[in-house]
């Protein structure tokens, strides 16, 4: 089928707050070492619920950045409803050309499942152009545990999702200039989204109406859950630090 939901609304449907993002979250910042104050970017921020929790977190200016417009309105509306609307800054950008200047961040953190991953390379490249010296960088990053068919990757791929071995990942960071490269699952036993077939129908009805209910019924979306029970794709999260002599 040709799968009509944007990114954005698919990780949404995908993944609930409480359940699975917010943990997986909570886990990045411990391996950020993020402290109070400091300027943090995510880049890949989807709706921004993500940018909204790390400033309330840290109390950080934090800039959320996507390339789906829709994403960003959804944002900068969530936003307005709370009162971090002056410690937060949505942007949608070309995360392989972002719009900042040389080692302006002391945290960046990208969240590939909201990125076009087939460009990993020049999307690390630019994370850690924007990320000063000594500072940290976490990637949140789909991972193949086990060489798939195919057929399977390439229905993967068709959902916007482009794995990597976590090897791979980790050689992308290694050659952009990160070290102290650590790597581990997001959510263990592959609960990195919701499993019930149920639940997922429902979700996507309140993301998308019909449109969103039957993609989650899709093709694409069964292979995501079978792949994920048979831990052949995972989350990964790997973490950095920005070589600081340059």
């Amino acid at each position: 089928m040709s799968f009509k939901l944007t990114r954005s609304i698919l990780i949404t449907a995908l993944q609930p707050w409480t359940e699975v993002v917010e943990p997986i979250y909570k886990r990045v910042a411990e391996l950020a070492d993020a402290i109070n104050g400091g300027e943090t970017v995510w880049i890949g921020c989807g709706s921004g619920r993500s940018v909204l929790w790390w400033s309330q977190k840290f109390e950080a200016l934090t800039h959320g950045l996507d390339s789906d417009p829709d994403a960003i309105e959804d944002a900068e509306e969530r936003a307005r409803g709370t009162s971090l609307s002056g410690s937060v800054t949505f942007q949608q950008a070309d995360p392989t050309n972002l719009p900042h200047e040389d080692q302006v961040f002391d945290t960046v953190v990208v969240h590939m499942l909201y990125l076009q991953c087939d460009s990993g390379e020049q999307i690390l490249g630019e994370a850690v152009r924007v990320l000063k010296p000594s500072g940290s960088i976490v990637v949140i990053a789909p991972s193949w545990l086990q060489t798939p068919h195919e057929s399977d990757s390439k229905l993967i791929e068709s959902l916007g999702f482009w794995p990597r071995v976590a090897m791979e990942w980790k050689g992308l960071l290694r050659d952009a200039g990160v070290v102290e490269l650590t790597v581990e699952e997001a959510a263990k036993g592959g609960h990195w989204f919701v499993q019930g077939l149920f639940s997922l129908v429902v979700r996507g009805w309140h993301a998308a109406g019909w449109s969103g209910a039957w993609s989650m019924l899709s093709r694409e979306v069964r292979t995501l859950r079978r792949l994920t029970r048979k831990r052949i794709i995972g989350l990964s999260i790997i973490k950095g630090v920005r070589w600081p002599h340059e």
